[in-house]
């Protein structure tokens, strides 16, 4: 059921090649906004027929020229949805499937959040998959929340005007844990709603660990997800400016997060082969980070990052239904 709310909300999708999952995540929430905005990063006409049949459902459909990356991709769905009237506006990935009242109890929880005399910057699931974004206790309503995952993000107008856009630059990767630290900095709060969870495909995951040996730390989850290749240009060089920008801000967050990345960085060097693609990946990934080189990867740089493969036993874990948590 749609929300009655004073404040119209609208869901925004980043979408790149999309197919069925797209539909299937678009139409698990567009009868619970005000109204829906697809942005397509630049896949060209092979997603034609299906932009068409989303616009035929009232969908605002935006296409990029070319792959902008999925920051500027959403901010340019905001934009959208805001020129609509949206007044908060929640983020999805092209792969997320909301339940009903999803977005009724985002706004809920925002809502007792603002009434409780909170600053309220965002408001995430609960449960992200199988990942938990709040933190400590559970909470009847809301709860803290941090590490959170752009995917089911309900950000409210002012926030945006407050604080400004997500960071295009960043192109993709820790785009939303940099979004967070930005709120933290600028005296919100980042909040977990009660009770949810949006399902998602988290992809091939494998055994954390260093240099071939389990890892285990109190707290940490064993398995963790070994992203496409090129993206770990992405990972390594955005990791190196956030910690630059956000370590004294918030240095607990900001020594976990870069342990864990480290642990991360090094299995995935073992595991890749060739190794020396992976490499140069990481060596391109930090020159550009020193020397400020923002926005998308070098060209000359795909192709070699397409060249890697994992050689680490996997499996895949299957998109989680967003039933109650």
């Amino acid at each position: 059921m749609k929300p009655n709310l004073h404040a119209p909300v609208w869901a925004v999708f980043s979408t790149y090649r999309p197919g069925a999952s797209a539909e299937r995540a678009v139409a698990s929430v567009i009868d619970q906004v005000d109204g829906v905005v697809v942005v397509d990063d630049g896949t060209g006409p092979d997603a034609d027929d299906l932009l068409v049949r989303l616009a035929d459902r009232g969908v605002i459909v935006v296409r990029e020229s070319e792959n902008v990356g999925i920051a500027q991709a959403l901010n340019d769905g905001i934009r959208a949805a805001r020129d609509h009237g949206a007044r908060q506006v929640v983020t999805f990935d092209q792969d997320s499937v909301a339940t009903a009242g999803f977005i009724t109890t985002l706004v809920a929880a925002a809502a007792t959040a603002s009434a409780d005399g909170v600053r309220v910057g965002v408001v995430v699931p609960e449960f992200f998959a199988a990942v938990r974004q709040a933190r400590g206790e559970s909470a009847p309503v809301y709860a803290p929340a941090a590490n959170v995952i752009q995917s089911g993000m309900l950000i409210p107008a002012s926030v945006i005007d407050a604080v400004g856009d997500l960071r295009a630059d960043f192109f993709i990767d820790l785009v939303d844990t940099e979004y967070e630290l930005r709120l933290r900095r600028a005296g919100f709060t980042v909040l977990a709603a009660s009770g949810i969870r949006l399902g998602h495909a988290l992809g091939t995951q494998y055994r954390r660990e260093l240099f071939g040996r389990p890892v285990r730390l109190p707290g940490i989850p064993p398995e963790t997800t070994l992203s496409t290749p090129f993206r770990y240009f992405y990972r390594v060089r955005n990791r190196i400016v956030l910690n630059r920008e956000y370590l004294f801000a918030a240095p607990k967050q900001i020594l976990r997060d870069s342990l864990l990345d480290g642990i991360h960085f090094v299995n995935a060097l073992w595991v890749a082969r060739p190794r020396r693609a992976l490499w140069r990946v990481y060596r391109a990934a930090i020159s550009a980070a020193v020397r400020g080189r923002m926005g998308r990867m070098p060209a000359g740089l795909a192709p070699i990052a397409a060249t890697i493969t994992w050689n680490a036993p996997v499996f895949e874990v299957p998109v989680l239904e967003g039933e109650q948590a």
